[in-house]
């Protein structure tokens, strides 16, 4: 249902990825999201959407909140359920995903210290997540691709390494 409704409203995408990992599960559930504490939470400052948890996503009548909470965002915490990316290419939204992923894993260890956060300046914040909207550099053709495009082979690559089996 969450899929759906997001590939039935959002026709610029291809990809929908959706999560329950422990850390995404966890900072769902924190009262102050996902807090832009260091350079890779900062990649998503003030593009994330947020939905509040309604039980089991099985109704048809939480799909246009859904996609009006996500709205023209790439990420979205579903409070206290877990994480959802989306992408023009598979590449994009894992991307997302995995460095949305390591925001909550580095929140969460950085939170669990006990001691104050320190909050870079909102200057900062904001001209950091300004460069990192897009890649931070052009190809070698002035362009500028989407997250993932540069990382996805080398990531496919990897995966071949460990179990290829998954081309089967």
């Amino acid at each position: 249902m969450i899929h759906s409704a997001i590939h039935g409203a959002r026709h610029d995408i291809t990809c929908v990825l959706h999560t329950h990992t422990p850390a995404g599960m966890a900072v769902s559930a924190l009262d102050c999201g996902l807090l832009p504490l260091n350079q890779t939470a900062m990649r998503f400052a003030g593009s994330v959407g947020y939905h509040d948890f309604e039980g089991v996503a099985v109704d048809l009548d939480e799909r246009q909140r859904l996609v009006d909470d996500l709205g023209d965002n790439d990420v979205m915490i579903l409070r206290n359920h877990g994480l959802l990316t989306v992408g023009v290419t598979v590449a994009e939204a894992f991307v997302n995903m995995l460095r949305l992923e390591r925001a909550c894993q580095t929140q969460l260890l950085t939170m669990s210290a006990g001691v104050s956060l320190r909050m870079p300046p909102q200057s900062v914040i904001d001209r950091t997540f300004q460069q990192l909207r897009r890649q931070p550099s052009p190809d070698k053709n002035g362009r500028f691709p989407p997250h993932g495009e540069r990382e996805w082979p080398a990531l496919l690559r990897l995966l071949d390494e460990r179990d290829a089996s998954y081309k089967n």
